[in-house]
């Protein structure tokens, strides 16, 4: 049984300055959005499906319908939410069902990414084991939630698409330390990852340090492991000047875009990195629009914007750290840590302090399931900040 609701109306407990920071950071995607297109065939229709129809207003819709239920309940369902993301990312992978698009087979019916729909089904999974709704040891629920994090982890970067596992090795790490759980287990799994990921770089680069021999054997060994686009893009982090014209295209064009700027930037829709061309229209509106906002508006329109992320981030943390429930708390993290990892390192690949990973930035990005997802994702720390303070009593 759940304790009576609030007798607080809602709209004292609303999050209201994440809904303002949230607005603004659409509003700021949409304007840039605009700008980014505006040399692209079809831009009308992609400003109208963001802006207009469907996206932005599906997704203010998943965000109320979210907020409107008790994020306890969504924890009490999300088995069944996450049992049907599974079989989405199963389905994408099938021949004939999942759409294949630049080398990826991403998306659904040609729009829907299912790998977006995990991310709002993870973060209450993980809080209903770990804030003790099964009767498991603490060992057991350790290995459980990384068993849950690692199916849809797997299965994406089967697609492939190895940037939006990033989020949920982040969501998982927050949330184990936001649980409790114990320090030396968290440093052994961070230092697990950090072996792999030195495992996965050296597989890539060293290579060309061996004879000609054997780095052919070497190089036919690593390429059944690790997809191509995947080599193709460590290499042009790594060597930027190998390729310039070709896979370390975008990264050094969006590294003179951001440069260019200059303290007040170009002006609006006078960007030349995106008006002429050199910032390819098919990422320049999704994956770099950093690179057009930073052009356009230069270090005071970045900074705004920084600003903004960081007012979001901050009222995402205050509602967990105000809920006296630790189911609240939990999700406010897992949801923290997903928005931190996509801004952190979406802007980091964009001035070339990561390789390009295909992340866009949340809510400033066009994308219609991401902004959903995101939307919704927000829409479950609304919920905490609706029905979290009669959890439990305040001095329980």
């Amino acid at each position: 049984m759940y304790p009576p609701p609030s007798p607080r109306p809602w709209w004292r407990s609303a999050n209201w300055p994440m809904v303002l920071f949230s607005a603004a950071l659409l509003v700021f995607g949409v304007l840039f959005i605009r700008s980014a297109c505006s040399v692209r065939v079809g831009r009308a229709a992609i400003l109208w499906k963001q802006m207009l129809f469907p996206w932005i207003p599906l997704g203010v819709a998943a965000h109320l319908v979210v907020a409107s239920v008790d994020y306890r309940r969504w924890t009490e369902w999300a088995w069944a939410v996450y049992l049907f993301a599974v079989v989405l990312l199963v389905l994408v992978l099938v021949p004939g069902i999942g759409t294949r698009t630049m080398g990826a087979q991403r998306w659904l019916f040609g729009r829907f990414q299912p790998s977006e729909g995990a991310k709002f089904a993870l973060v209450p999974t993980l809080a209903f084991v770990l804030a003790g709704g099964l009767d498991l040891g603490e060992r057991a629920r350790l290995w459980l939630c990384l068993g849950l994090s690692a199916v849809p982890a797997a299965l994406i970067l089967l697609e492939p698409d190895l940037g939006t596992t990033l989020p949920f090795a982040a969501a998982v790490l927050a949330m184990l330390f936001v649980a409790g759980c114990a320090r030396r287990t968290l440093l052994a799994l961070v230092l697990a990852g950090g072996l792999f990921a030195a495992a996965f770089l050296g597989s890539i680069l060293l290579p060309e340090r061996l004879p000609p021999e054997r780095r052919e054997r070497v190089e036919a060994a690593v390429s059944h492991v690790i997809h191509d686009h995947w080599r193709k893009r460590i290499v042009a982090f790594a060597h930027p000047e190998r390729d310039l014209q070709g896979s370390g295209w975008n990264a050094w064009q969006s590294k003179i875009a951001v440069g260019s700027g200059g303290p007040r930037g170009k002006g609006y829709r006078k960007g030349t990195q995106n008006t002429l061309g050199y910032l390819p229209v098919s990422v320049s509106s999704s994956d770099f629009i950093f690179s057009v906002i930073a052009e356009e508006t230069g270090f005071r329109g970045a900074a705004v914007l920084l600003a903004l992320f960081a007012g979001l981030l901050a009222s995402v943390a205050a509602t967990g750290l105000r809920c006296p429930d630790e189911t609240g708390r939990l999700v406010c993290t897992g949801v923290l840590a997903m928005l931190f990892t996509h801004v952190f390192v979406n802007l980091a690949m964009t001035i070339g302090v990561m390789p390009i990973t295909g992340i866009p930035l949340p809510l400033v990005s066009y994308g219609g399931t991401f902004t959903i997802s995101t939307l919704a994702l927000l829409g479950l720390v609304q919920s905490v900040a609706l029905h979290g303070r009669s959890a439990v009593p305040h001095d329980a």
